[in-house]
């Protein structure tokens, strides 16, 4: 398997919603950091992904924790989005699934980073 996470960066970094969305398997859920809404199948992840990508967005791994199967794989931990100077804060969660010889994202869930507090 070629680093799944690695290439959907490379996808988000290309600003182009069609190359992001065809990573997704077409039952693909995505629980996405800038939605409110669970976008399942691929026209809603690619509706997320055309209102994200008007912007230049890039995203910088802090953690990420791996496992792969025979044809199953999750990766999850902690990321930046760096959009339009800001740095978010957001943790992820990715599982992939091989369908034929191709791996494609089944699930992905992201979401801001709650801010520290005392009980953290």
């Amino acid at each position: 398997m070629t680093d799944m996470l690695e290439t959907w960066i490379e996808k988000i970094r290309s600003n182009d919603a069609n190359k992001v969305t065809d990573l997704y398997h077409e039952n693909g859920l995505l629980l996405g950091t800038f939605s409110s809404i669970e976008r399942n199948g691929r026209k809603l992840i690619h509706d997320y992904f055309k209102s994200l990508l008007t912007s230049q967005v890039n995203i910088e791994i802090i953690t990420k924790h791996e496992y792969k199967a025979e044809s199953i794989a999750t990766s999850s931990g902690l990321y930046n989005f760096l959009l339009n100077d800001e740095k978010i804060k957001a943790r992820f969660s990715f599982v992939f699934l091989k369908t034929k010889n191709k791996w494609q994202i089944l699930s992905h869930h992201s979401s801001v980073l709650p801010q520290k507090n005392k009980s953290n």
